[in-house]
């Protein structure tokens, strides 16, 4: 992956492009890196994308969140989601995937998820089915819900 990486990320005048190669368990390496090409007095984003499923503790996937948020300055956003319990289909197939030797990925519930958000402001329309976060309803009709849940939120 780290080859892949480099081979893509490119950096121009309007701004630097850079890849950690780190262990998500490690949100101090993370940040450490991250400051050399980020300006940490600056907001930033904070992207969590169908990541936190891999820590198995739910406890310590929070906290490597929490860890990652601290050091973050007032004014930037944690974009965090993750699979979910809510069907049980679902479940059987990410049991099935588990039970074939891949890198376990545990769901959590919609209220799990949003717990990766607590002490931040929560964009509306708050942690929801990801295919329902701000859809154009009016134009296509509501779609359907997946079984990934995520939100928005701001650091204040």
């Amino acid at each position: 992956m780290l080859a892949h990486a480099r081979a893509l990320l490119t950096s121009t005048q309007e701004g630097v492009t850079n890849y950690v190669d780190a262990d998500l368990r490690e949100p101090s390496t993370i940040v450490r890196e991250a400051g050399k090409t980020l300006d940490f007095e600056k907001p930033v984003a904070l992207m969590l994308m169908g990541i936190l499923g891999h820590i198995e503790d739910h406890d310590e996937a929070r906290s490597i969140v929490r860890q990652l948020v601290d050091a973050l300055p007032s004014g930037s956003y944690l974009v965090q989601y993750d699979s979910t319990d809510t069907s049980e289909e679902y479940v059987r197939a990410i049991q099935q995937y588990n039970d074939g030797g891949s890198i376990p990925y545990i769901l959590r519930s919609p209220e799990q998820i949003a717990r990766y958000f607590d002490g931040l402001e929560l964009l509306e329309p708050g942690v929801t089915s990801c295919s329902r976060w701000r859809p154009d309803a009016e134009a296509l009709g509501l779609p359907a819900e997946v079984h990934q849940y995520g939100g928005v939120a701001r650091k204040a």
